[in-house]
């Protein structure tokens, strides 16, 4: 039996001499032998010690082999366990029963010691294979009914097995449970983003599967959760895709995105006008204007410049989509670009000193990304080390290195820190940590969640490591070309 465990024999017999020869039979070969000397005593040692195989007496006092064994079959859980009956017995019609009753095979009185070995080696093997059928079994009956639709595909991306929920969320055929993945996608007017059959191979994918609405079907948004499949000679066998549907989540946050861009493009002319003429009237206030009318055009200015980074990242939040970026993109090379953007930021900081420390090595290092976004992520990091900075001096140390493909930029601060029960929470939209949220420090709450969402619509990530008191490192992980 192909495990480490010692196979557990029950032998069931009322003859305790019989017993004793069957232990000094199983035992030297290192057969765990565990005994009952009655029907009740044998269903409860099965129970409890849930043997790999019976052997067992048919002539037994109160309960028959023959009602045992058929009580046994009729348990679910000890239903596929080999029982082998022993018996004197030689009409054809004890040993019919007992088939029909669902015995596996049957050992003679008196025993023969190769004849008991020949058959427990075999029904060991037969035990083992049908625990497996039964796992796989199980296994099955949960892929087929799980809430998630399963696809497998093999290394060339014909379908190997696909779920019933699958087969309704992607409208498959049992016909198209062979055929091409994609092919079946176009063929049901299902769009997916290009060139993934380059990817799916490449590591772990998420990507979004749309099916237009037609006469028959509604919209529908899939989530798709790809996994390639190594196998032990370290090449991809098949690849695993994972299906949700986000068709309402989809729907919600399109509305969202939607009234968000109206706003925002409301607000930019209006907003635009405010800042152009509080700037007119700063630059043409007179020596003689009163303190009070310069403090409030100052106040106007600041407000508005403020105002304005609102409407622009509400603009910039609102139009970033992974699945689809239509900006242009434009070489950067960071050693080069990077110090420009970090000095920039700094200097709008007027109300706070602040101390720029910027480490770049690496040189000739160039990403792909519209120059919009790329000052935006920086500049979001960089503006909110500042704004949430309790120190007189605020300290800001930028860190570049390069491995694997990736551009690693790390902003470290010396700020108050982030609880480590806020740290997944700054990253969502609107969010700020209850001590700024009263209005200590301005602000709207989408400066961490644009940073995030422009990483990630560029195949990067950003992460945050901080400690109460320590300041704050956000790490900004990028693909360079």
């Amino acid at each position: 039996m192909p495990s480490d465990r010692r196979p557990k024999i029950l032998c069931v017999d009322d003859e305790p001499k019989n017993l004793k020869l069957l232990e000094a039979i199983l035992s030297p070969i290192g057969y765990e032998v565990i005994f009952a000397e009655s029907g009740n005593s044998a269903l409860e040692s099965v129970g409890r010690q849930q043997p790999d195989i019976i052997l067992l007496d048919i002539m037994l006092p109160g309960m028959s082999g023959y009602e045992v064994l058929e009580k046994l079959r009729l348990d679910k859980n000890f239903r596929l366990i080999p029982v082998v009956m022993i018996t004197a017995l030689h009409e054809m019609q004890d040993r019919l029963r007992a088939i029909n009753a669902g015995c596996d095979d049957f050992i003679s009185k008196p025993f023969d010691k190769n004849e008991v070995l020949a058959r427990v080696k075999a029904l060991l093997k037969i035990s083992y294979y049908r625990s497996l059928l039964d796992e796989k079994e199980k296994f099955e009956n949960v892929i087929e009914n799980i809430e998630d639709g399963i696809v497998v595909l093999d290394n060339s991306y014909k379908i190997v097995r696909a779920n019933k929920k699958a087969k309704a969320l992607l409208s498959l055929l049992e016909s198209d449970c062979s055929a091409d993945f994609f092919v079946c996608l176009k063929k049901y007017a299902i769009r997916y983003p290009g060139d993934l059959s380059l990817d799916l191979k490449a590591g772990p994918l998420v990507f979004d599967i749309e099916r237009p609405p037609t006469e028959n079907f509604k919209s529908l948004i899939v989530e798709a959760h790809s996994n390639p499949i190594v196998n032990p000679a370290g090449e991809i066998g098949d690849i695993l895709l994972t299906l949700h549907d986000v068709s309402a989540v989809r729907g919600e946050e399109r509305l969202k995105q939607d009234f968000l861009s109206l706003i925002s493009h409301k607000l930019r002319t209006p907003v635009s006008i405010i800042t152009q003429d509080a700037l007119i009237l700063q630059e043409g206030m007179s020596v003689k204007a009163g303190e009070d009318a310069k403090k409030l055009v100052d106040a106007i200015a600041r407000n508005s410049s403020r105002l304005t980074d609102l409407v622009e990242n509400l603009l910039s939040f609102t139009a970033i989509n992974s699945a689809n970026l239509n900006s242009p993109q434009e070489p950067l090379e960071i050693s080069a670009y990077l110090p420009k953007i970090a000095q920039e930021t700094v200097k709008r900081a007027k109300e706070k000193k602040v101390e720029l420390k910027i480490d770049c090595p690496v040189k000739g290092i160039t990403i792909n990304m519209y120059r919009v976004y790329f000052n935006q992520l920086i500049g979001n990091l960089i503006d909110n080390a500042i704004k949430f900075n309790d120190k007189d001096t605020v300290n800001i140390n930028i860190c570049v290195t390069a491995g694997d493909g990736k551009i690693k930029i790390s902003i470290q601060d010396n700020g108050p820190g982030i609880p480590f029960e806020e740290q997944k929470k700054i990253f969502e939209k609107f969010y700020q940590i209850e001590k700024y949220y009263t209005g200590q420090v301005k602000g709207a709450g989408l400066g961490l969640a644009l940073a995030k969402r422009i990483a990630e619509a560029y195949g990067g990530s950003i992460e945050v490591n901080s400690d109460i008191g320590r300041g704050a490192k956000f790490t900004v992980s990028l693909p360079f070309s």
